[in-house]
């Protein structure tokens, strides 16, 4: 099958201005061939945010297998679906939200940050962070829990020369204190990486902006009150609203977005009822 019929039976449509799209016609529960692959590659690094909708009926195991499809998966020693190491739960039950159901998470200051409901991109702290996660809706409340997406090319591409040029001989630091502290971990044995601000995409070639709320801690060779100001003001700009995309959540709808060029946020808006959501997440490679 050439690559035009295949986007064609895909029918990939677009969500919004900056970035997402939709993928129909694709039933997950059933093997994806390697063309078809490739056309969903293409898709995946030019609109960052994909959607396949109506695929509530997929097993875990289906998704994995999918998933894996994408690149190596990242396995959880711990809080992962029972034989799939590569599936983690994320869910809201009875009022009880992931920000929120560990006490070590709600006292100390940095673990406060390792949460969903912040603009961030996942695991930068990494030397090489993931690439990015393919979340299914399993059950959802009666409104609201929305996910929001930024595009961090578009972010970058909107500032000014002169910031720019700046920004790509600035390196920042990034810390998974807190995450190693929500799961037990000790904080000591962390990674703590300096990433480049101005990241090239190593697929597309693209400059993204490359620092967030939650890991980001200060730029390289100065200190934390140095950095924040410029800081604040690259973490405000890069979730403009003219950058974003708003997901509104059905039971099936499986999402992915390149962890390398977007932001996200998980919208609490939902109070006491259910959100359950499975993850599987891409490693990043070198």
């Amino acid at each position: 099958m050439d690559m035009q019929a295949i986007t064609a039976r895909l029918r990939i449509r677009r969500l919004a201005g900056s970035l997402g799209a939709a993928v129909d016609g694709l039933d997950l529960a059933e093997p994806v061939d390697s063309e078809t692959m490739h056309a969903l590659r293409q898709a995946f690094l030019e609109h960052l945010v994909l959607v396949f909708p109506g695929q509530a009926h997929i097993t875990p195991a289906q998704h994995v297998s999918f998933a894996a499809q994408w690149g190596p998966l990242q396995t959880m020693p711990a809080g992962h679906l029972p034989g799939h190491p590569e599936l983690i739960e994320i869910a809201a039950r009875r009022g009880v939200k992931p920000s929120n159901a560990n006490p070590e998470r709600r006292t100390h200051e940095t673990a406060k940050l390792a949460r969903t409901d912040i603009w961030h991109s996942d695991q930068s702290y990494e030397q090489h962070p993931v690439i990015g996660s393919l979340l299914l809706a399993r059950e959802l409340p009666s409104a609201g829990g929305d996910t929001m997406f930024a595009n961090q090319y578009d972010a970058f591409a909107t500032l000014s020369a002169g910031m720019q040029d700046m920004l790509r001989d600035l390196r920042a630091v990034h810390s998974g204190e807190g995450f190693y502290r929500l799961v037990g971990l000790d904080p000591a044995n962390a990674p703590v990486t300096a990433q480049p601000v101005a990241r090239v995409h190593p697929e597309t070639g693209r400059t993204a902006l490359f620092v967030n709320r939650i890991w980001t801690k200060h730029f390289e060779n100065m200190t934390v009150e140095e950095s924040q100001p410029l800081l604040n003001y690259l973490y405000a700009h890069a979730v403009e609203p003219c950058f974003t995309f708003r997901h509104h959540w059905q039971v099936g709808d499986l999402l992915m977005w390149d962890n390398r060029a977007v932001q996200h946020y998980a919208v609490d808006d939902y109070g006491d009822e259910t959100r359950v959501m499975h993850r599987a997440t891409i490693l990043g490679t070198p």
